[in-house]
Formats: structure tokens, sequence, C-alpha cells
């Protein structure tokens, strides 16, 4: 039911002729797949130079370099904050260069001591952008903002348009980055009696140029809220409001950000500087005892820019600019001291039992992702850059429940232009209100890890070697981010009332790991080796991404702490090789060229799921989520029925009679289901290689295999984070969930509880290789 005369000027986003062409495809579900494959190139070379200036001085070069660009689907992933589409118009092309340059000098200053000094310098560039991004929207008469611009001119591209049930625009926003990292090492090694000491330090510097213009051209979401047609989970009613303009949320969906834009200059060019000091000490106490110990000293300073760009959200102070009244962006941390200790020892002094253990703490290199690309799944401000003040200010805007056609009449814009604020807290009366910012801790510490384990070896006769340990971690000091600016009852904001979302980057995160780990080993006996290996393993965390997720209280982030989203239980792993004997009576050139030289390997890859649930997922826990439920792959319903959608109910889903919560499903708004409670998928995979070797010359041989991945064809379903779309309504992630509000129970919404991708699609690579369809390549190689 759209109104007479209804149009939508922007259909031109999506192809209608040529090839991958739309058009005259039947109105069913899931009526188009791309005919355009995805394509890729690379072109490298290598060189190497040794110089050996005396027998104690030898120098080592190396170059690499590289350039390619790939065009393909992005890989599906609300990890990364991206999805994927069929459409060849928002492929992703991504071209590269890369330079690495090495230079490492050894010299034996006398037998007890030497000295290895190394330079090494790495070049990065990488552009990101759709495949087809020449879409002038203003021209389509879709006029963002008059500030939607790079470098003074209008971005070009499609804005990433979200039909609920239908694919996705402009998933690729003009984005790239340029960076050199250099640094310069020295170790000095010298023997002392029964001690083996290392020392020395490094120094490094990294040079970053980031040019990240996401949701520059816009995001548009139409689910089907708008309309007199209004419904839930019919992409039909979605589609209708597309066609009549109608941008989601507004009071008629309040808890959907219809629309949100970044505009201004977020380029910056950004420093940082570390360096690291370290001793360390092998000594061989005895025969049966040798221990390890050390301690390093590591340094990694904030990142700092010349240009007096960067501005720093503070509570209580506002806005800052590093450089201009701010020494840096967070206070450096300089008390990362890691000392280590590891031992290894054979209880009864034969080679075949050795217990060994180390335990030592390991600080980690600073991301800078979170700082300058966090990708937020809610409207607010991307990282540092995109904060309204200082020399290059970028205003993050949102809109909801409105026409974009009726916005735009009279020549105006659905967004405005850059607003910087004046005022540190946008207080001035001619500021800007309403604006998102982006906070830096200035109790942000640099990360580190509690890592040990202990690991017993045995031997079992001359081929078999059996190896048990325990290996563990604890991580502290790790990244978060969080909402601080509160809201009230009526989702006013409150901490900062001048201000919208406030996001703060926090190094307050935890995270726990511990395994069980067993290893197998034959050596060659009978022409066969192999290799069995079992894990059991826990990980648990607040937060396991580093970028794209926010804690969902503020006040108690401990609120989020779960399971972590790569938590494997179970992981066996075989691997083995076989040489068919020889034939003894092939003894010929020929009989021996064809029936001699065979091997057989393979490789079998058994894991169990992992959770599904980035964040919370805000619903009750009724009942029993896997009772009914077969697991079963059905074509019919294009995937399969994970967890049952009336084992859940939505404390927060809102009666479109009564307008009040569910009655039947009462609780906090978080819900009571903890974040990752439950697994996707397992894995299971055999991969078989069968190799002939012919020998030609005593150095030339040819090599012809034939490498048959997932064997028994196995549908290995996608797992991991958003594999199951299960959620409530005030889910950031999804929202599949249609309260029954006479059964007080989910209903099935828009695929609740489904999987509907396989493995390698959701992760981006999909149809060759390990864990798809049955799929087989033929090799020939020339060795010599």
């Amino acid at each position: 039911m759209i109104p007479a005369g209804c149009t939508n000027t922007v259909s031109g986003f999506w192809p209608t002729s040529g090839t991958g062409s739309i058009a005259s495809l039947p109105a069913t579900p899931n009526n188009f797949f791309s005919p355009i494959a995805s394509f890729g190139y690379s072109y490298n070379g290598v060189a190497r130079l040794d110089h050996q200036f005396s027998d104690k001085h030898h120098l080592y070069l190396r170059w690499f370099g590289g350039q390619g660009s790939q065009t393909a689907p992005l890989g599906g992933s609300p990890a990364l904050g991206t999805a994927s589409s069929n459409l060849a118009y928002y492929f992703e092309v991504a071209p590269l260069h890369v330079h690495n340059a090495s230079a490492v000098l050894n010299s034996a200053i006398s037998s007890r001591l030497t000295n290895q000094f190394l330079f090494g310098a790495n070049y990065f560039n990488q552009v990101f952008n759709d495949a087809n991004s020449s879409f002038d929207t203003k021209a389509m008469k879709l006029f963002l903002s008059p500030d939607a611009s790079i470098n003074g001119k209008p971005i070009l591209g499609a804005p990433n348009i979200r039909i609920s049930g239908f694919e996705q625009t402009g998933l690729t926003a003009p984005a790239g980055r340029s960076d050199l990292t250099w640094h310069l090492t020295d170790i000095i090694s010298y023997t002392m009696g029964a001690h083996q000491l290392r020392f020395g330090g490094e120094g490094r510097q990294a040079h970053l140029n980031e040019f990240y213009h996401r949701r520059g051209t816009g995001r548009f979401v139409f689910n089907g809220s708008q309309g007199p047609w209004a419904c839930s989970g019919d992409p039909t009613c979605a589609l209708a409001d597309f066609l009549a303009g109608k941008v989601a949320g507004g009071p008629l969906d309040p808890n959907t950000t219809g629309s949100t834009i970044a505009v201004g200059n977020p380029e910056r060019w950004v420093v940082v500087n570390a360096f690291n000091l370290f001793f360390q000490d092998g000594w061989q106490i005895t025969r049966k005892l040798n221990l390890n110990f050390g301690l390093r000293y590591e340094y990694f300073g904030p990142l700092h820019s010349d240009k007096k760009d960067i501005a720093v959200f503070i509570p209580g102070t506002g806005f800052r600019v590093q450089g201009a009244g701010l020494d840096s962006v967070f206070p450096p941390d300089k008390n990362n001291f890691a000392p280590r200790v590891g031992f290894a020892y054979q209880p009864t002094g034969r080679p075949d039992l050795v217990v060994r253990g180390g335990i030592g703490v390991f600080f980690d290199q600073i991301n800078l992702n979170p700082f300058l690309d966090f990708r937020p799944p809610i409207a607010a401000s991307q990282g540092i850059q995109g904060n309204a003040f200082g020399a290059t200010p970028v205003s993050t805007y949102s809109r909801s429940g409105y026409n974009w056609d009726a916005v735009q009449a009279g020549g105006a814009s659905i967004f405005p232009g850059v607003k910087p604020c004046s005022d540190p807290n946008c207080a001035a009366p001619t500021d800007p209100k309403g604006l998102s910012a982006y906070s830096v801790s200035q109790n942000f510490r640099t990360p580190y890890f509690y890592n040990y384990n202990l690991q017993v070896e045995k031997g079992l006769g001359n081929a078999v070697v059996l190896q048990v340990g325990y290996v563990g971690s604890q991580g502290r000091k790790l990244n978060l981010v969080s909402q601080i600016n509160q809201q009230n009852s009526a989702g006013v904001f409150i901490t900062f009332p001048n201000f919208g979302n406030v996001l703060q980057l926090n190094s307050i995160g935890t995270s726990n790991y511990n395994s069980l780990q067993t290893t197998l080993r034959l050596r060659a006996c009978h022409g066969l080796s192999s290799q069995f290996a079992y894990t059991w393993s826990h990980a648990l965390d607040e937060i396991s991404q580093y970028r794209a997720t926010v804690v969902d209280d503020a006040s108690n982030p401990k609120l989020d702490y779960g399971n972590g989203d790569f938590d494997t239980r179970h992981l066996f792993t075989v691997n083995f090789t076989y040489d068919v004997p020889k034939a003894r009576w092939a003894t010929s050139g020929w009989s021996d060229r064809l029936v001699n030289g065979w091997q057989v390997s393979g490789v079998i890859n058994l894991h169990s799921g992992q959770p599904y649930d980035q964040v919370r997922s805000y619903l009750n826990l009724i009942g029993n989520p896997f009772a009914g439920v077969d697991h079963k792959f059905s074509a019919a319903n294009g995937g399969t029925i994970w967890v049952n959608p009336a084992a859940f109910c939505d404390p927060n889903a809102v009666d479109p009679i009564t307008k009040l919560t569910d009655p039947g499903c009462p609780g906090s708004t978080f819900g009571n289901v903890a974040r990752n409670k439950f697994y996707g998928p397992n894995f299971k995979d055999v991969d078989l290689s069968v190799i002939k070797n012919i020998a030609i010359t005593e150095r030339v041989k040819i090599q012809l295999r034939a490498d048959m991945f997932n064997l028994f064809n196995r549908i290995n379903l996608a797992s991991g984070v958003g594999s199951v779309a299960a959620g409530g309504s005030f889910s950031p992630s999804y929202n599949t969930c249609t309260e029954d509000f006479v059964a007080h129970r989910c209903k099935d919404g828009v695929g609740f509880g489904q999987v509907f991708d396989t493995i390698g699609d959701f992760n981006g690579a999909p149809g060759l290789g390990p864990g798809e369809q049955f799929n087989m390549q033929l090799v020939a190689k020339i060795i010599f």
C-alpha cells in the first residue's frame, strides 16, 4: 500500500542493466545471486644480499616489495562492523602496496661474546571503496550535507542504505591508511661459565596517516515501522518505507537510529614512539636442571601529532587539543617492568622425561584502531578524529523518524554542515548541541598479560612422544569502550547535557584463559609420521573485540563478563603422512616411476562451536533453547534453526496496543541471558592429499598431487559472533524477537535463532579450501 505517485530517485543505486542486473527478477525471496566473480592479483618481488666482511662480521640485507588489489564481497562480520552483499556494485575494492626492508649485522667479537644489530622498516598503504564509487548523491536528489566532502570535493559513492530483509548499498565508505614503521635493535650475547647471558634494547617509531571517512556518505535504515502499513518482520513493509522515503526511528521506533553521518575532515597524521630494554640469563644449574630468567622494560608512548588537530574529550574539562594545551592524549605509562622465569628439568636424568614450565609478564603494543577507527555500533564518533573541536573538526549527526524527500524541500540538505564547538564543553550559545564526542580515559594504561604453563613430555619407545600440559593466561588493562553520557527514563542525556552519545576508551578490561593441551607425536615409523592433538580450553572476558563493541552498562562493565567470542572448548586435530612402500619388482625405469614414489597425507580437524552473542542479547530465558530443535540443514528454510524462539521473551518489547512492556516477561532491561552463553555449530573437516614424486635426475623431480578438501562433503555452518541472530528490541546487534504478548514469548520474527550461512562465506572466503563443500585441486610442481 504505497501512496499514489510515490517515486524514489535513488533507485539507481541498484544495478538495472548489464551483468549483475536485478531487473526483471521474480518477486520472490532470495531471488538474486551475483554472477560476477571476485577478482584479485598480487605482484611481489624479493631481493637479498649477503656479505662476509671477515670471519667475524657478516651482513645480511633483504627487501620485499609487493602490490595488488582485491575486488570481493565483504565477509559478513558484526565483530568488524561489516556486512556483505551479492551486488557487484558493493564489492569492496582494496588496492595494497607493501615494502619491507631489513639489515642484520652479526659480529663474533670473541669466542664468548657476539653482537647482533638489526634495522628494519615496513611501509604499508591500502585504500578501500565500493566497486562502483561513482554515484553523485546530490545529482540523484539526495543532498546529504554541504560538508560531505573530501579535500573540498563532494564525496562520491552510495550511502549505506539498509532495507530490512534486502541487500545493502554503500558498504565501503572511502577510507584508507598509509604507515611507515622503523626500528633499531641491538642484542648482545655473552657466555660465562654455566650462564648464557643476553641483553639489549630496541627503539621503534611508527608514522600513520589515516583517512577513514566512515559514515562520510551517511547511513539510512528502513525497517517497515514508519508507514500506515507498519509491520515487523516483513521485508515488504521495509521496502515500502524505502519507496516512500520514510527513514526509521523516532516515536514510532524509538530504539532505532534511523540515519547518521560524519562530516568534516577526519584525516590525521600521527606518530608513536616506543622502546624497550631487556636482560636474560640461561643458567645450566645442573645436568638435569636449566633455569631461564630475565627482566624486560617496555615503553609505548601515546600517539601524537605536530599538526595540533587531535581533540580529546576529558570529562570535567571538555575538549582539549594535543599539542595546544594538552601534552598527550593520555598520560604516558612508564612503569612497565616485565619479569619472566622458566625452567626445564629431567627428573630421572634420562632425555625421555622432561618437565618444563614458566611464567612471565608481557606488555602489549597499544592498538591504534580504537583511537582512530573504532566503528561504533551506535550513532557516535568513530574515534578522536571525529570530535567537533580544534583545527579540523568533524561533526557526527543522527536523525530519526522523518521523510528524506520532505526535509530536502527548497534545496535543504538532510544533515547540516560542520558545526564546531568554540567552548570546550559546547556550552557557548552558538555552539551545536547534541553532537557525539570521543574520550580517552586519563587513566589509560598499557595492556599486559600473565602467561604461564607447565608441560610434561615423555618418550614412549623410540618413535612416540607424549606431551601433556596446562597453559593459562590472565589479561589486565584491556581496552573497553563505554557510553558515559547517561540518560534518564525519557531518553534525555543528563551527564553531559550539551552532547549526545559520549564514548570513552578505557583500559579496565580483563581476560582469563585456561587450557589442557595434549599432543601425541609418532616419528617416522614404517613410512608413517603423524600427530594427534587435543585441547580443552575456556576463555572469559568482558569484551573480546578491540572495536565496534560498547559495554552494555558503563557503570558496571562486569555485567558483560562471560565466555570470550573465540572460546572453543574442544579442539581435536590429526595430521599424518604415509610413504607407500616401494614395490621391489618395479626395477625398470618406467615401472619404478609409475609404481613407486607415492605418498598419502591428510588432516582431520574437529572442534566445538563458538559463542554467537558479542554483547548481551537483552532477552530473558524462559525455557530450553534447544528443545525440539534437530539442527538439521533445511534448504526450504534457507539454513538451520539453531535455537528455539519460544525459549526466550523480550522484556523491552512494547505492545503496540497497550503501549506497555509485556507483563509476562518482567525483569531487567538487560535481560537474564549472559553474554555468549550459548554456542553455534561445530566444525568437522577431513582433507586428503595423494602425492606422486617422479625422479627425473638426481637433482630434479616432478611432483603431482591431488588435494581433496572436506572429503565427506560435510555442511559446516557458520559459528561465532553473529552466526545466530537472536536478540531483543534493545540489542545493538540484532532485533529478531517478535514478542507474542499472549504467550509471552518470542515468535519467529526475522529469522530468530537461525543460521543462514556456511563458515567460509560467513568469514569472507567462500567456495574453496577446508570446511567448504567438497573441492579438489590438482597440482604439478618441478622441484630442483
